[in-house]
């Protein structure tokens, strides 16, 4: 049975939903950061950077969620998360890198400066430099995403 080592308000939810969507078996294995589970040897010896999450599948050992997510949508191809045609696929994959590489990065800064930053720690023209962003990745996936308005289809 596999597993997924994580922690909850972290990146590990990405691979947890995929587990979920695709009814998958799967034991999660909570790991306490805080507490230094992270950097204890047995953890280390599944990912040496001791970040979560990290899928365990036999002797088969992923780190990275957005890898972990293709990873399963491969493996549990009949379910149909992930498209067969290739080219499709490769959209879903444009979109996957996409929200890690380049979506990700403003709305986290907005989040830490306006939610959980104490208050005197917050810049806010961080926060406005990570909406200009946001707003300008938006409007360039608006114009892209409608050509792959088939893989939103899919339901």
């Amino acid at each position: 049975m596999m597993k997924l080592y994580g922690l909850g308000p972290t990146r590990s939810l990405r691979a947890l939903w995929a587990l979920r969507e695709l009814d998958a078996e799967f034991e999660f294995v909570p790991v306490n950061i805080l507490g230094g589970e992270a950097r204890h040897p047995d953890f280390l010896r599944l990912n040496p950077a001791g970040k979560l999450p990290v899928l365990v599948d036999g002797d088969f050992i992923l780190t990275e969620s957005a890898a972990i997510v293709m990873y399963l949508a491969e493996k549990y191809g009949a379910k149909g998360l992930m498209p067969t045609d290739l080219k499709e696929r490769a959209q879903a994959y444009r979109w996957t890198l996409f929200a890690v590489t380049e979506l990700e990065q403003p709305l986290w800064r907005i989040a830490k400066h306006e939610f959980l930053y104490p208050e005197n720690k917050r810049l806010p023209e961080d926060v406005a430099l990570a909406r200009e962003e946001f707003l300008r990745w938006q409007q360039c996936s608006n114009a892209t995403w409608t050509g792959a308005s088939s893989l939103s289809a899919r339901g």
